[in-house]
C-alpha cells in the first residue's frame, strides 16, 4: 500500500505516518508551495519514513471565506488535479488528510478519486458539511440535549444589539466555518463587538455570537465512527494541565479514564449530524455549573491523537480501514488512570507562567497604588505547577509521553523541528 498524507505543517500528520508506517509499503507527503517557512515547519516533512515530498498549492482560503459546496472551486480544482498527478506517478493507493480544509476538499472529491483506485480517508461530503458549520452542530446539541453556550447567529445590526442585550459583555464571535481558533475574537464592549462583527461578516457571512464562559477545564471527546453512522470507538481524558496561548488551551497532561459523561448524548449527537470518520468533540468545563459545553465537532484526527495510539488505539489504521469498506478491527478498553505527559508542552507552559507572574510582580511594585488585583494570568503559581510536574513526572503512577518529543535516535529531525518551531511560536505570541 502505497500512502499520501497530507498538510504536513500539522503535528497530527506525522503522528498519522507513525501509525501507517508499518502497514504501507511506501509513504508520500505533500508541502505547501505557499511559502518556504510554511513549506519547511512541518515535521512529517524532514521524517526519514518518507520516499518523496510534494509541493502543492494553496485551497484553504475559499473554505476560511465560508465557501462550502459541492462544486470545486478554482483553487480546490488546481490542488486536486496535482494530487491526481501524484496519484498517478507514484501509484497512490490512498490520501490521508487530517486538517479540516483538507479534509474537506477530499470529502467532496472521493468519488473521483475513487475512479483512480484511490482511496480518500474523509467522510460522505453531506454530512461533513453538517459539522463544518457550527451552527448546525449546535443546533442538533440543543435538540439531543448535549449543554452548547448561549448562542446568537446575528444577521444585521439591530440582531447584534438585540444579542449584545441577551448574551451580556463580555462575547465571543467567530466564524461558521473555521480551525484551530483562528479567526475567534472577544469583545469586551458594544462598540468593540459591532467592530469585530464587521471585520468577521467581511470575510465569512453570519458569524456566531456567544456568551463568554469562564472555563473551568477542558473535555474532549474522541470519536472513529463508521457508516451508519456506528460509534466504534468513544474515548475521553481528564485534563490536568490546560497550557493556555491566547483563546487556545491545548491540553499538557491527561489522565485516562472510562467515565464518559453525556455518552447518549453524544451518541444521538452523531446520529442527528448522520456523519462518519475520525473526529474530535471540542468542549470545555464552565466554571459555573462544571457542565461541559460544546464548541465544535472537528472533523479530523487532531494533535492530540497520541492519547489514543500510546494507549494501543492505532485509530489512523481504523479510519482508513472505515474508508476503504474493511472492518475497523476490535478496540481494547483503555487503561484507567494513565498520565499521558508531553515534556516540551509543559517546560512551555512553565516558562510562560514564570513570564507572566514576574510581569505581574514588576507591575505591582511599580504601580502608584501598590496593587494589582486578582490573578491576570489564570493560572496557579509557578511553584505549584512545578510541584504538580514533579508528582506527575517521578511519581509512582505510570505515565507515558508524547510521541512528538521521541525518536531522536531513530527519526531524530521531526521532534528537533518541534522543538525549534515551538519556541519560535511562543516568542511570536509574546511579540504580538
Amino acid at each position: 500500500m502505497n500512502v499520501l498524507i497530507t498538510n504536513t505543517q500539522e503535528d497530527q500528520a506525522y503522528l498519522i505516518l507513525r501509525c501507517l508506517r508499518e502497514h504501507a509499503e511506501r509513504i508520500f507527503v505533500t508541502v505547501s508551495d505557499e511559502s518556504l517557512a510554511r513549506r519547511w515547519a512541518g515535521m512529517s516533512a524532514w521524517s526519514r519514513h518518507v520516499r518523496k515530498r510534494y509541493r502543492v498549492p494553496e485551497f484553504s482560503a475559499d473554505w476560511r471565506a465560508g465557501i462550502v459546496r459541492q462544486e470545486n472551486t478554482p483553487a480546490e480544482e488546481r490542488y486536486i488535479r496535482r494530487i491526481e498527478e501524484i496519484c498517478a506517478l507514484e501509484r497512490i493507493d490512498c490520501v490521508f488528510p487530517s486538517y479540516d480544509a483538507d479534509v474537506y476538499v477530499f470529502s467532496k472529491n472521493r468519488a473521483r478519486l475513487a475512479q483512480r483506485g484511490v482511496t480518500a480517508v474523509a467522510p460522505d461530503f453531506e454530512g461533513l458539511a453538517r459539522i463544518l458549520d457550527k451552527s448546525v452542530t449546535l443546533a442538533a446539541a440543543e435538540r439531543v440535549g448535549f449543554p452548547t453556550p448561549r448562542t446568537c447567529i446575528p444577521t444585521h445590526r439591530d440582531e447584534l444589539a438585540e444579542a449584545a442585550r441577551e448574551l451580556g459583555p463580555p462575547w465571543v464571535l467567530k466564524p461558521r466555518c473555521d480551525a484551530h481558533a483562528v479567526n475567534i475574537r472577544l469583545a469586551s464592549d458594544r462598540d468593540e463587538l459591532f467592530r469585530l462583527f464587521d471585520q468577521l461578516n467581511a470575510a465569512q457571512e453570519r458569524p456566531l455570537v456567544q456568551e463568554f464562559i469562564p472555563v473551568a477545564s477542558k473535555q474532549n471527546y474522541y470519536l472513529v465512527v463508521r457508516p451508519g453512522p456506528e460509534v466504534v470507538s468513544l474515548i475521553t481524558f481528564k485534563v490536568h494541565r490546560l497550557r493556555r496561548t491566547g483563546l487556545q488551551m491545548p491540553c499538557a497532561a491527561v489522565e485516562s479514564t472510562r467515565d464518559l459523561p453525556f455518552e447518549a448524548e453524544i451518541r444521538a449527537l452523531i446520529g442527528q449530524l448522520d456523519v462518519w470518520g475520525g473526529m474530535t468533540l471540542q468542549t470545555v468545563v464552565d466554571a459555573r455549573d462544571g457542565q461541559p459545553k460544546l464548541l465544535e465537532i472537528n472533523p479530523r484526527l487532531g494533535r492530540n491523537l497520541w492519547f489514543r495510539t500510546e494507549l494501543g488505539i492505532n485509530e489512523p489504521l481504523m479510519y482508513l480501514r472505515i474508508a476503504q469498506g474493511a472492518e475497523p478491527g476490535p478496540v481494547q478498553p483503555i487503561s484507567e488512570g494513565v498520565l499521558l505527559l508531553d515534556p516540551l508542552a509543559d517546560l512551555l507552559h512553565l516558562l510562560g507562567q514564570s513570564v507572566d507572574q514576574s510581569a505581574h510582580w514588576l507591575r505591582t511594585r511599580l504601580s502608584r497604588a501598590g496593587e494589582t488585583r486578582g490573578n491576570p494570568f489564570g493560572e496557579k503559581p509557578v511553584r505549584a505547577i512545578a510541584r504538580d510536574m514533579r508528582n506527575d513526572y517521578f511519581g509512582a503512577r505510570r505515565t507515558l509521553t508524547s510521541p512528538l518529543g521521541r525518536g531522536f535516535a531513530s527519526d531524530p529531525l521531526p521532534p528537533s523541528m518541534r522543538v525549534v518551531r515551538s519556541f519560535y511560536e511562543a516568542l511570536r505570541r509574546r511579540a504580538g
